[in-house]
């Protein structure tokens, strides 16, 4: 029984991302910018996505409501995303309410803020992972083409749960 459970526990923390690999939905979304070195595990690109910074237009009059301060980090919100292209999917709107069916992605809902270039709020949410390790000595040319906005993410979704598969030029 001491050997069973340790693996059991090992075992089901691999479930959701090969469940997601194998049955979710193929969709490509658009980066932007960012981008470091890892001294313990190599080369990564950062990865900042485009679904990750919303207008106020964009979200659900209900969660615009509902957000203050304190909620910032904490609250739960979902992504809804339509199909823009062949399979790169953009925002639909973001919303507290889980939907019932579609292409979504479930994160939390950051902060919001406006910048001296833009006067329009700006609300990030964290839906992806922010960070891919690629092969040693091919982080700098990723590194350029994300700067210049020239990264297309693959991504598996399935019931709010992406996999990042790979990060591709445009």
């Amino acid at each position: 029984m001491a050997f069973i459970a340790p693996l059991v526990v090992l075992l089901s923390m691999t479930w959701k991302p090969l469940w997601t690999l194998n049955v979710g939905t193929p969709i490509l979304l658009e980066t932007v910018p960012v981008d470091p070195r890892d001294i313990l595990y190599g080369d990564y690109v950062s990865l900042q996505f485009a679904v990750e910074e919303v207008q106020a237009k964009d979200m659900d009059p209900a969660l615009l409501k509902e957000l203050s301060t304190e909620s910032y980090g904490k609250m739960v919100v979902y992504a809804v995303l339509q199909q823009e292209d062949k399979n790169k999917y953009g925002l639909k709107m973001v919303t507290a309410e889980k939907p019932d069916s579609g292409v979504f992605l479930k994160g939390r809902m950051h902060y919001y803020g406006q910048s001296p270039y833009n006067p329009q709020t700006t609300y990030y949410a964290n839906f992806l992972p922010d960070r891919f390790y690629v092969p040693e000595n091919t982080g700098k040319r990723l590194e350029d083409l994300s700067r210049e906005g020239q990264l297309i993410a693959k991504i598996k979704v399935h019931n709010g749960y992406a996999v990042l598969q790979d990060i591709v030029q445009k």
